[in-house]
Parts: C-alpha cells; structure tokens; sequence
C-alpha cells in the first residue's frame, strides 16, 4: 500500500503530465487540420490579379471547408486525447480517495460528491470538444474566411492568415493550441480540486500544504506558500482578499492571476488562480510544525 507521502507524489505528478500529454495532441491536430484544407483553400476561385471571386462555387467551398475542419476535431486521435485527459481527472480522483482514507480509513465518497465529479468533466469536455473549441478555433477561423472572400482578399494573403489562425505563427499558438493551454491546467485541476474540497469539507480537515512545485510561470502568490502549511482558516481569508499567516502579497482584495468569484470556499478549489498547478494537500495536525501551530494560535484560529 502507497504510503502518503507517494500517494501527493502521484497527484503532483499527474497534475503535471496530462496537460502536456492534451498539448502535443492539440499541436499534431492542428498540423493536420491545415493539412487537410489547405487544398480546398488553393482551389478557390481567383481572378486575373489572384484576389478570391465572391463565386458560388467559393460560397459552397467555405461550407466544405469548415466540415473538414470539423472533421479533424471530431476525429479519433483528438477524441481519445481528451478522453486520456478524463480519464486523469478519474485518476486524481481515486489518489484523492486513498489520502482521505489515510485520514479516515472508512472514508467512501457520496452520491453528492461523485455527481459534482460528472460535473466538472462536463465541464471539461465542453472546453475541448463541445462549445468551447467553437468559440475559441472553429468560429473565429470561419469568421476570417468568409471575410477574405467578401473583401475580395488576395488568396495568397488569406492562405497566410488562416495559417496563423489554425497552426500559429512565430510569435503566436494556433488557435485550438491556445485554447488547450488556456483551459486544460484549470479544468483539470477545478475538477480535481472540487472534489477534493468537499471531500476534505466532510473530513474536517483543519491543515493542509500547498505543493506543487515551481516553474518559471508560477505566480507571486503561490511562490511565496510553496511547501508551507496553513490552517484552514488563514486560506479562506485570503479567498476573501485578506492577507494572513505573515504573508502580504494580497493588494485591494486581489493577486495577479486570481479567477474572479473567489471566496472563502472556492479558494480550495481555484488556489492561486488560472493555470494553477498547485494543490491544498491535507495534512494531520500531528505533522504541522510547531511555528505554524503556534502562529495559529496567536490568529486566533486554534
């Protein structure tokens, strides 16, 4: 049986290698998608000069266009990328069960709780593959499309714009690329955390540990509480935009990063913020330091 210490060593692991498993995908994709259409876009219409003609053949090709862009999103390997992606959220899951019952060794998860899991992976899943991607790649490529044609555009300008649109150029990702980077970290790890707020909730955990190690993005605030504990009491002030346990990077209620609506409970599912990777482990009270216990105390909190 997995000790506690390898079953946090697991999730923080995990929280690192599926979102970069879901970006490779989204990269391949992407190549793929524009490989697929860059021949209907070559075969527009154009006149004399090479500007597109506003011909109902080039109206009809925007259509089967699209449809293959659909198609390749809709295709197997994105499919089974963010399935794998589901499938981790089930994966921290269960390591969440298993350090719960390390703190109460006849801890079993409600009803209640595994529906908010279905929940957050709806949730998910409408970030890849259902509404989200629409919004983020599918429509904004459709949108500059049937401007090009309406303005007449030359094609070998259109061409090099949805190129930026659907693979990226040097200074930007493709459009689905940046909508994986944007939403997977958060979605995984909101999933995740939800769960596990409301299973710590139910546990009446007083103690936890920030951890999740530091990259060159993390932000000011989660630098300044790797690897520290706190008392639960100290992290929901800071979800009410309150300075506590002898930190005071929290300026006018706010820190850079954080996702708007946090509050004394949403702060155990949001943490620092968007892209967090970073995770309220639970602790008992037997392995806090004593510096912690005691400033504790002098808050008020013990």
């Amino acid at each position: 049986m997995d000790s506690f210490k390898s079953l946090v060593e697991k999730k923080l692991k995990l929280f690192e290698s599926v979102p970069a498993d879901l970006t490779t995908a989204a990269e391949r994709v992407q190549i793929k998608a524009w490989r697929t259409i860059t021949p209907l876009l070559n075969s527009m219409e154009v006149d004399t000069d090479g500007n597109i003609v506003q011909s109902e053949s080039n109206v009809k090709k925007i259509g089967l266009i699209v449809d293959e862009l659909n198609g390749v999103l809709g295709g197997k390997e994105y499919k089974d990328a963010v399935k794998s992606f589901l499938s981790s959220i089930d994966e921290g899951v269960n390591l969440t069960n298993e350090i719960a019952q390390k703190i109460d060794k006849n801890f079993e998860p409600t009803t209640a709780q595994k529906q908010l899991l279905q929940l957050s992976k709806t949730n998910a899943i409408n970030s890849f593959i259902g509404a989200g991607v629409r919004e983020r790649f599918t429509q904004p490529f459709l949108e500059q499309l049937t401007a090009n044609v309406s303005a007449r555009a030359p094609l070998r300008e259109m061409i090099k714009s949805l190129e930026g649109v659907v693979i990226g150029t040097d200074t930007t990702d493709g459009r689905l690329l940046g909508n994986i980077k944007t939403t997977s970290i958060t979605a995984q790890a909101v999933a995740d955390r939800s769960y596990s707020a409301a299973v710590n909730e139910e546990l009446g955990v007083e103690w936890f540990q920030y951890l999740g190690g530091e990259i060159d993005s993390t932000r000011p605030f989660c630098l300044h509480r790797e690897a520290q504990y706190f008392h639960r009491k100290e992290i929901e002030k800071w979800g009410n935009g309150q300075n506590s346990a002898g930190i005071n990077d929290i300026v006018d209620g706010t820190w850079a990063g954080r996702i708007a609506g946090t509050d004394s409970k949403s702060i155990f599912t949001f943490v620092g913020g968007w892209n967090c990777r970073h995770y309220l482990v639970p602790v008992s009270t037997r392995d806090v330091p004593d510096t912690d216990i005691e400033r504790a105390k002098k808050e008020g909190y013990i």
